[in-house]
């Protein structure tokens, strides 16, 4: 087909297209929906997501020069002027009939016509062309609400020329130029609330420093954090800004990780010890050794996901989209047609009357934006308390969560573990702790914690590192085949016990403690008992879950004797113990097939094929480990309270979402009707559809105050 000929224009919706991918508005940031308005800032295109973006940008500066902004606000304060000025003098015209043989009032009329249009002008030029090139765009009309305001307004201003150049007395310039204003009033105002939305995300990408000091053969040079390499040596001062993930090669310190963690206290660091990005240097002096690409780095990561979650759709905008997809096609229908009937029964002025005030009452935006800015503040809330729910999907489903299942170790009762009692000799120890100090478990952390503290070395040779999942773990260590587990996996590998460790299992088991099996080549040497402390928090947290209607139940692969202990303190009748992990997912499903919303707690390490199996999985203590691909949901912090704050939060956002939608089709639905009837006038349509969506973004921005 020969382009040169198609002259045509094109119809095209984003409405419906899926977002773009890593665009996001240069304003308010948050993810572009369709096809983004692009304009020139500082000689460079910049995506926006609507005009008022745009506007509000160029209003108030913030990201441009002081200069370009005043410059603006002047057009706009001038055009908002002039349109007073016109909706003053019309005043006079609708006055006009009381005095038709009055030839010097008919001159004079005539006169007030041609100010009103030269005053109108400008109006339209300043404030309405930019509308305009917004629905008509690149040779392309873009079916929204640009479109319709862009219709009603150019419409009544060409019609009032008209009717200036012929004398006639179909004059509306008083509703064009109110209109044009009266919109862009009102988006400067929405914007600015939809900005509010996305200030964490300002918040974090505030958090990089924006420069870091790097010692390079031996000389300290000054660079962007960009610019780091792996294997530099960053030197960081008191009251900086980590720039980089590595490893602490000099110095020592207190550095707040409250960002990665929720912990307020500061954490001590010294040599050996891991620092990350975004965190703060509170009275240290370090040097350290960068151990990862920029990409990897924490609080790139943080961002990354931040981008990922906020591009999400939840199953509700599905519906929201399809609604708005064919909203405005529909109206400018219904336009049409009751501007007909009322043409044949009444003549064109009221036909105009009609036709303007169907597509100046009609708010897509209530639809369109009722449901994604929400679940937007809602994700941004819960990153704020340090949960970072992975989609809008993932918040949506987790108001209707029926039942919680918990883990036990790490979850119930504290993440590290005290040594009670040891039946094993320092030699046999030392093996222990070597192969432990690959491992990532409670119980593993525990042991080398200890090791340390009695001055054991962790420092043969380990190889063959096997992980039996629910049972313990195995590895050559100096040559020894080393086994650390459970009795089940004693009993696995057919190891015996003496009678001498089944006397101490029998005190382990009465005492509640957890009993900890070291075979070494194919024979027991001996036990690590455990003490375990339930969590000051997780009274409250059940209890809370509680009130919200949600049944609890404790999933553990620990004794029953220790069962008991968990059921009677927190008043848990469902307490599951001595499971596989097999068992704890074969749980799970049964509940599932009853047809409940289920959620799984666990530390996200060994309980990773339960937590994938439940429809919400929640991951405890994740704070330098945001991509722990089994969970839905990731707790920086091991505060279980977090849990039923996470559930009052997805309830709050159910509820605005719900509350948007049934305003948006309740004031559809009178407002058309009204407007069909003739009953409305197009400013007072106007007036009445700006104030819709000021009241679907208002009500969004109510979750901040949950």
């Amino acid at each position: 087909m020969d382009k040169s000929n198609t002259s045509l224009i094109n119809i095209e919706c984003d409405c419906n297209k899926p977002i773009f991918e890593g665009r996001e508005c240069f304003q308010c940031g948050i993810p572009i929906t369709g096809k983004p308005l692009q304009f020139d800032i500082d000689g460079e295109k910049k995506d926006f997501c609507c005009f008022g973006c745009y506007l509000i940008y160029k209003t108030t500066g913030l990201r441009g020069e002081e200069g370009t902004a005043v410059a603006f606000l002047g057009k706009f304060g001038f055009g908002f002027f002039l349109s007073m000025l016109v909706f003053m003098l019309s005043t006079y015209l609708y006055g006009a009939h009381l005095t038709p043989d009055d030839p010097q009032a008919k001159m004079f009329t005539n006169f007030i016509k041609w100010i009103i249009l030269i005053l109108a002008t400008p109006v339209m030029a300043l404030i309405g062309i930019p509308i305009l090139r917004n629905a008509i765009n690149n040779g392309k009309i873009n079916i929204s609400t640009d479109l319709l305001v862009a219709l009603g307004s150019f419409s009544a201003y060409f019609l009032s020329v008209y009717s200036v150049l012929t004398d006639k007395p179909h004059i509306y310039f008083e509703t064009a130029t109110m209109i044009l204003v009266l919109l862009t009033f009102g988006r400067y105002i929405e914007t600015s609330s939809r900005a509010k939305a996305s200030n964490f995300m300002r918040t974090l990408m505030s958090l990089s420093p924006d420069k870091a000091v790097v010692i390079r053969e031996g000389k300290e040079i000054e660079v962007k954090p960009e610019e780091i390499k792996v294997g530099d040596i960053v030197k960081i001062t008191p009251g900086e800004k980590i720039s980089a993930d590595g490893v602490i090669i000099e110095g020592k310190g207190y550095v707040d990780e409250s960002l990665l963690t929720g912990e307020t206290k500061p954490v001590f660091k010294t040599v050996g010890d891991e620092l990350f990005t975004g965190t703060t240097n509170i009275d240290g002096v370090f040097k350290i050794e960068v151990n990862k690409p920029a990409d990897d780095w924490t609080l790139n990561r943080f961002i990354a996901l931040m981008k990922e979650i906020r591009s999400s759709k939840a199953p509700i905008n599905r519906i929201t989209d399809t609604v708005a997809f064919y909203f405005l096609p529909v109206i400018i229908t219904i336009a049409s047609v009751s501007s007909a009937y009322w043409y044949v029964n009444e003549g064109f002025e009221k036909a105009l009357i009609v036709f303007l005030s169907v597509l100046l009452i009609s708010c897509p935006c209530a639809f369109s934006i009722g449901a994604p800015l929400a679940l937007w503040v809602g994700l941004s809330e819960a990153m704020k308390e340090g949960i970072i729910i992975k989609g809008a999907d993932i918040l949506e489903k987790l108001s209707s969560v029926k039942k919680i299942f918990f883990d036990k170790t790490g979850t119930i009762t504290e993440r590290n573990l005290t040594i009670t009692d040891i039946y094993l000799n320092d030699k046999d120890l030392k093996l222990v702790c070597c192969l432990e100090s690959n491992s990532e478990h409670p119980i593993g952390k525990s042991i080398v914690s200890y090791c340390k503290v009695k001055g054991l070395e962790c420092d043969l040779e380990v190889k063959d590192i096997k992980v039996h999942f629910g049972y313990g773990i195995e590895g050559l260590v100096d040559g020894k085949k080393v086994y650390i587990g459970s009795k089940k996996f004693m009993e696995k590998l057919e190891f015996n016990l003496s009678k001498e460790q089944e006397k101490i299992l029998e005190y382990a088991e009465m005492e509640g403690k957890i009993p900890v099996f070291i075979a070494i080549d194919g024979d027991i040497k001996g036990l690590i008992l455990f003490g375990q402390k339930i969590k000051k928090e997780a009274s409250k947290a059940i209890d809370a879950l509680r009130k919200l209607g949600i049944n609890v139940a404790v999933l553990t692969g620990d004794t029953k004797y220790f069962a008991d202990v968990i059921r009677k303190k927190l008043n848990i009748n469902e307490v599951y113990a001595e499971l596989l992990p097999e068992d704890k997912v074969r749980i799970i499903e049964e509940v599932k097939n009853k047809g409940l919303t289920v959620g799984m707690v666990g530390d996200g390490i060994n309980d990773a094929p339960a937590l994938a199996k439940a429809d919400i999985g929640i991951a405890m203590g994740c704070g330098t480990d945001l991509t722990r691909e089994s969970a839905n949901i990731s707790l920086l912090s091991d505060d279980l309270r977090k849990v039923p704050l996470s559930i009052i939060l997805a309830k709050k956002v159910k509820k605005v979402i719900y509350t948007n939608i049934f305003w948006a089709f309740i004031y559809n639905v009178i407002g058309i009707g009204l407007a069909v009837m003739g009953k409305l006038s197009p400013i007072f349509s106007a007036l009445a559809m700006i104030l819709s969506s000021a009241f679907v973004i208002a009500n969004s921005l109510r979750i901040k105050n949950w």
